[in-house]
């Protein structure tokens, strides 16, 4: 089992909950029995992220093994936006090589398959912790996500790259206007100053 190391104190009074992603190899019904902690299951990345965005800490359950290059690419995509997830990721490949991929893609943690109760229980509890440490946890910036219109999602990636309202108005075809509406409520939303807070919020290293 690995571990990446956080600081802080977990948000207290709060439940968090756990996100399986489901997979030929892994489903609820493949977890070991009497987990201490509640367990969702989800058939796609949208259903990841309508439920890891709730306001409240939790971990996403995944099988790493199960084309593996599919779900990096998904997670880099989530990353790329800034939103990012405490993921714990189960495998029977425990090579120098997965580890090393795991950490670099932001997992908490790499559990062996098949499933030990504890091992799993001490991954999860890490990966809640992780998820809902300090104002500016990764379960707060997801919830700020949730808010958002899909519109404002849209523009979102431009408006951190810097690019003006103006321009991006003249690609989107809108009113300049518009754009900075959007950004205003996205400013809002996210519980920030400005659109530079919220690039660095977003694209710190954890």
């Amino acid at each position: 089992m690995i571990k990446a190391s956080h600081n802080g104190n977990p948000s207290l009074g709060i439940r968090p909950f756990m996100v399986v992603l489901q997979s030929d190899r892994l489903s609820i019904d493949t977890l070991p029995d009497a987990l201490p902690f509640q367990t969702m299951e989800v058939e796609d990345w949208e259903g990841v992220f309508k439920k890891l965005s709730s306001f409240r800490p939790g971990c996403l359950l995944v099988d790493f093994d199960a084309d593996r290059d599919q779900l990096l690419s998904q997670i880099r995509g989530f990353a790329d936006q800034g939103i990012r997830y405490s993921i714990v990721g189960v495998t029977a490949d425990r090579s120098r090589r997965t580890l090393h991929q795991a950490l670099r893609h932001g997992f908490i943690d790499l559990v062996p398959h098949p499933l030990d109760s504890r091992l799993l229980i001490e991954a999860v509890e890490d990966a809640f912790h992780a998820d809902g440490t300090g104002k500016d946890s990764l379960c707060n910036l997801r919830s700020g996500f949730g808010r958002l219109t899909p519109k404002e999602r849209e523009v979102l990636p431009q408006l951190l790259l810097g690019v003006t309202s103006r321009r991006l108005a003249g690609e989107l075809n809108v009113s300049y206007q518009t754009i900075d509406r959007h950004k205003k409520r996205v400013i809002e939303k996210m519980n920030v100053s400005n659109m530079t807070e919220l690039a660095m919020k977003l694209f710190r290293q954890y």
